[in-house]
């Protein structure tokens, strides 16, 4: 997945010996290390949607309304955002992007990611939630409906 930054970064190229502006943030979970982060990612955000559950008292008609109804990517995005466990997500997949993610090259570390504008930070989290971890999320619970 590419993303693409509203405000570049600006990465050090060793070839030239300066500091380059670039706007294009490169997420690739590979093998088996890539497969397990994101396996790790979905258990959480399962978890956070277990304990949402657990507290919340759902009566058979809204049980019932609710059983027909297919999730999309982007509602559960938004419920994911209102169980009060963003900042830890957040958290979450920005460490997993250390690992995952390259600008120029150039793992995205810390560092890059102080430089990064909120909007930019914002923006590819959101792209990484919707891109590597809510459509198997959303199938699964899509398919435990039925």
């Amino acid at each position: 997945m590419e993303y693409t930054l509203k405000k570049p970064l600006e990465v050090y190229n060793k070839d030239r010996g300066e500091y380059e502006p670039q706007d294009t943030i490169v997420v690739s979970f590979t093998g088996k290390k890539g497969l397990q982060v994101i396996r790790r990612l979905q258990d959480e955000i399962f978890k956070i949607f277990a304990e949402q559950g657990k507290n919340r008292n759902v009566t058979a008609e809204q049980k019932e309304k609710t059983e027909d109804k297919l999730v999309t990517t982007d509602e559960l995005f938004d419920a994911l955002e209102m169980t009060g466990q963003s900042a830890f997500l957040f958290q979450e997949v920005m460490g997993a992007l250390k690992s995952f993610a390259n600008v120029d090259g150039k793992k995205l570390d810390d560092t890059l990611q102080e430089s990064m504008s909120i909007e930019d930070l914002e923006g590819l989290y959101e792209e990484v939630i919707k891109s590597f971890l809510l459509p198997k999320i959303t199938k699964r619970m899509n398919g435990t409906t039925k």
